[in-house]
């Protein structure tokens, strides 16, 4: 009996485990199409998000370890994904930038940005995607268009 009072408190401390988690993979397509590369966030109402990378059309969710899965409940849906075109060089269009540039040298312009998904699903305020997280193994699977 003394032992119960003795491991009590630790008991309370500890906590009875850790968060609800399911494990969570899936597919992301846009018009039809596996979205190659891209980054995935699950964010629960209350609670740690879930974030995962998409490769080749494909992700799992990882919480606190890697694979993990998610928080079992209603989520907000995050997904990004653009692809970045070839830099190119050009030479520099006034004196001014000529110097600012180094003499004799072109410069480096970047790429073009280009959204792979539409830009609304990757910021939580415009996202309207959503999913639901069961305590079981989850396939939840999202086939995009672009608009």
């Amino acid at each position: 009996m003394r032992l119960l009072f003795l491991f009590w408190p630790l008991a309370l401390i500890l906590g009875c485990g850790g968060p609800n988690l399911s494990l969570v993979q899936g597919k992301v397509t846009c018009d039809g199409q596996p979205v190659a590369e891209g980054f995935i966030q699950f964010i629960p109402s209350e609670g740690k998000a879930a974030q995962g990378e998409i490769k080749g059309g494909n992700y799992s969710l990882t919480t606190y370890r890697n694979g993990d899965g998610a928080l079992v409940g209603d989520h907000k849906v995050v997904i990004h994904a653009t692809s970045v075109g070839p830099s190119s060089y050009e030479e520099p269009k006034s004196v001014e930038e000529e110097i600012k540039k180094s003499r004799g040298q072109k410069i480096l312009v970047p790429g073009k940005v280009t959204w792979v998904v539409p830009e609304k699903y990757s910021l939580p305020a415009s996202s309207d995607l959503t999913a639901k997280v069961k305590e079981t193994i989850n396939q939840i699977d999202f086939n995009l268009k672009k608009e």
